[in-house]
């Protein structure tokens, strides 16, 4: 659809569920779709056409997010029998597991220039939020809060990561420096904040002010 909501066009007009778009290079969208069994992660193009299955595992594959080159996808699968991250070329090929965790690690989202990925897991008993570098190496901690931390997405600039967070006893959208310093809430209501999505534009509003700088 457009950027004001008019003109919605259905493009994968299935009777199973089709969840999770994300662009992948400009032209092309990936997605999940339990349309074969199984949940998978699927691409087509840009107007709904060429729709082809990515992935064909034992488990479940979900959450696919493609690098800024648009080579590469990392998402979530539990095809070992519990959800880990895993990376893969954009045709399917190449599938490798990144973390390895009895808990369950999700969600991944990549940094602007694609030398990292933020993700989700529970290995501290709560939802936290890591990053690690696109190879696996180096996995870091970010956030440590025993309400639980949730949805991380990167500025466009790469200098806030946006998240999501019930640490007042409500779900806020908070920001972040990549460190993990400087956590500061932007939402504060009584309502369910999730899933932040970031504008260039926004992103470059935030850079400029000092006194919003964390």
């Amino acid at each position: 659809m457009g950027l004001d909501g008019a003109g919605p066009v259905n493009l994968t007009g299935h009777p199973a569920s089709d969840l999770e778009p994300s662009w992948c290079g400009g032209e092309t969208l990936i997605f999940g779709s339990d349309r074969d069994g199984n949940f998978g992660i699927y691409s087509m193009s840009a107007d709904g056409s060429g729709q082809l299955r990515l992935t064909n595992g034992p488990g479940a594959e979900s959450a696919p997010a493609c690098s800024p080159s648009g080579d590469k996808i990392a998402y979530t699968s539990n095809g070992d029998g519990n959800d880990e991250i895993y990376v893969m070329n954009a045709d399917g090929s190449g599938q490798q597991r990144l973390t390895a965790d009895n808990a369950a690690d999700t969600h991944p989202a990549w940094s602007p220039d694609g030398s990292k990925i933020i993700f989700v897991s529970h290995r501290d008993g709560n939802g936290e939020i890591y990053t690690m570098n696109a190879n696996g190496t180096e996995l870091t901690n970010l956030t440590n809060d025993a309400s639980g931390d949730s949805s991380p997405a990167w500025s466009p600039d790469g200098e806030l990561i946006a998240f999501t967070s019930n640490r007042r006893g409500f779900w806020d959208i908070h920001l972040m420096n990549p460190d993990g310093s400087g956590v500061f809430r932007i939402t504060d209501n009584d309502d369910f904040d999730d899933a932040p999505a970031w504008s260039r534009q926004l992103s470059d509003r935030l850079s400029q002010r000092p006194e919003r700088r964390l």
